[in-house]
C-alpha cells in the first residue's frame, strides 16, 4: 500500500482553493474523480489572465490546481447524470466541493442530503466566508475573501504606500492545505468508526489565521501597515548591502543576541549601552528607528557576499530577498523536489511547484497533467456498470459528455 492508495475522492469544485486539495491528495496516492460541467471548470479560462497560453489539450495554468485527476463531465441537473454521480459518491471515501449552499441544496449535493444517503462520506467544503454571518451566501474568491478582507493587501506594503499586488491565488493554495488537513483528520475517524464527517474551511478564516501576529499585536498598539524603518525589532527586518542587494535578518531575541550581533555588524561600541540593548527600552523610548538607521548604515558598507561570510560565521539567520526568477533558478528548490520540470508539446519545458507534504511511502510523487473535459467519462461509466449503449444514449440525452479527440 502506498500513501493514500485505495482512497477515492469525488471532486465537485471550480477555480483553485478547493481543487488544489484533491491535487494534494492525488499526489499522496488517492484516486481523484473530478466532475466538471460540459463547459469545464472555469479555471480552464484563467490562463490568459495570468499571462499564460493554453489550448484544448495543454493548459499549464489549469495544471497548477488540477494534476493527478480523472476527468468526468456530467450534467448535474439531469437526473441520469446525478444518478451516475451518486454511484461514484457511494463508492468514495471523500467528497470535496466549493459550490455555494443554494446550488448544493438545489442539486441534492448538500451535506444533509449526502450524509443521509451516504453516512460514511467525508464531506469537505471550501467556502469564501463562513457558514454564518452576513457573507455566508456571497461568492468568495482568493482576491476578495483572503487578500482584501483578510487584511493582506493593506498590511504588506510599506506604511504610506498603496495596497500590494499579491500574486493570484496566493490564499487559495494555503487554504487548500488547511482543507487537506481537515479531510484527512475526518478520514481517520471514518476508518475507525465507519462514519463520515463534515469539514469546512473558508478563505477569510485562513487569511486571519495567517495574520495572527498582526491581529493580536495591533491590540497592543502595533501598526499595520508599518514602515521597515520603525519595526519593533530591528534584528527582524530587511536591509540593503553596498551592492544594492536586499536581504532579511531574522533574530527575534534581540536582547539575547545584542552583543554578538552588534559586534558582528561593526557596532560594538553599543555593547553595554542600556539605552539600546533591550527591546523594552528602545520601544518604550522610540529608539527602535534609530537602531534601524545605524544598521542600515552599517550594512551599506559591505557587499552582500561579504555579509554572507559574517552571517554564517555567527550563525545569524538571514536570506537574500528572492525574486520569482531567483526561486526558479534555485538549486535548493530542485534538490528537494519543490519545483518539478514538466514538458509541454506546445509550450516547451516548464517547472511547477509540487505539494509541500511528503509521505515516505510515496516519496516524490508522480505528476500527471490535466486532461480535456470528459476525458475519462466513458471509462468510469463502464467501470460503474454502464454498457457502451448506455453511455452513448446518456450522452445523446445530455446527461454526460465524453471526450472524442486525440492527445
Amino acid at each position: 500500500m502506498m500513501g493514500l492508495e485505495g482512497i477515492k475522492v469525488v471532486e465537485l469544485t471550480s477555480y483553485v482553493a478547493a481543487p488544489a486539495c484533491p491535487r494534494i491528495l492525488g499526489e499522496m496516492g488517492a484516486e481523484i474523480i473530478k466532475i466538471e460541467p460540459f463547459t469545464g471548470d472555469e479555471q480552464r479560462t484563467q490562463g490568459p489572465g495570468f499571462g499564460m497560453k493554453r489550448n484544448d489539450i495543454e493548459d499549464p495554468a489549469f495544471d497548477m490546481s488540477s494534476m493527478n485527476k480523472n476527468w468526468i463531465s456530467v450534467n448535474l441537473k439531469n437526473p441520469a447524470g446525478l444518478e451516475f454521480v451518486y454511484k461514484m459518491i457511494a463508492d468514495a471515501d471523500i467528497l470535496i466541493t466549493s459550490f455555494r449552499d443554494k446550488a448544493l441544496i438545489k442539486l441534492g449535493l448538500d451535506y444533509d442530503t449526502i450524509s443521509a444517503k451516504f453516512p460514511h462520506i467525508v464531506y469537505g467544503h471550501m467556502r469564501g466566508y463562513g457558514e454564518r454571518g452576513p457573507e455566508k451566501d456571497s461568492k468568495g474568491y482568493d482576491a476578495t475573501a483572503y487578500s482584501a478582507r483578510g487584511g493582506i493587501l493593506m498590511s504588506f506594503p510599506q506604511k504610506g504606500e498603496s495596497p500590494v499586488n499579491v500574486p493570484a491565488a496566493f490564499g487559495d493554495w494555503n487554504a487548500a492545505v488547511a482543507l487537506t488537513a481537515g479531510v484527512l483528520a475526518a478520514l481517520v475517524r471514518k476508518l475507525k468508526t465507519g462514519r463520515g464527517d463534515k469539514v469546512v474551511v473558508n478563505l477569510y478564516h485562513c487569511a486571519v489565521w495567517a495574520m495572527q501576529i498582526a491581529m493580536v499585536s495591533r491590540q497592543s498598539g502595533a501598526e499595520y501597515p508599518r514602515s521597515r524603518k520603525e519595526v519593533p525589532c530591528p534584528f527582524n527586518n530587511c536591509y540593503k548591502s553596498k551592492d544594492d542587494i536586499w536581504f532579511l535578518i531574522c533574530n527575534g531575541n534581540y536582547n539575547k543576541y545584542f552583543e554578538e550581533m552588534m559586534t558582528a555588524f561593526g557596532l560594538g561600541y553599543l555593547v553595554g549601552n542600556k539605552d539600546y540593548d533591550t527591546l523594552e527600552v528602545i520601544n518604550e523610548y522610540n529608539r527602535n528607528g534609530y537602531v534601524v538607521k545605524l544598521l542600515e548604515e552599517a550594512f551599506a558598507k559591505k557587499t552582500f557576499a561579504e555579509w554572507e561570510v559574517i552571517f554564517r560565521e555567527h550563525e545569524i539567520p538571514y536570506q537574500k530577498c528572492f525574486t520569482v526568477d531567483d526561486v526558479l533558478a534555485d538549486e535548493e528548490a530542485y534538490a528537494n523536489d519543490i519545483l518539478r520540470p514538466l514538458h509541454y508539446n506546445d509550450f516547451g519545458d516548464r517547472v511547477i511547484p509540487t505539494s509541500p507534504i511528503r509521505l515516505k511511502s510515496v516519496g516524490d510523487p508522480e505528476l500527471r497533467k490535466s486532461r480535456p473535459i470528459g476525458y475519462d467519462t466513458r471509462k468510469y461509466m463502464l467501470k460503474y456498470g454502464y454498457s457502451e449503449e448506455d453511455v452513448n444514449r446518456l450522452e445523446a440525452e445530455g446527461a454526460v459528455k465524453c471526450f472524442k479527440g486525440e492527445i
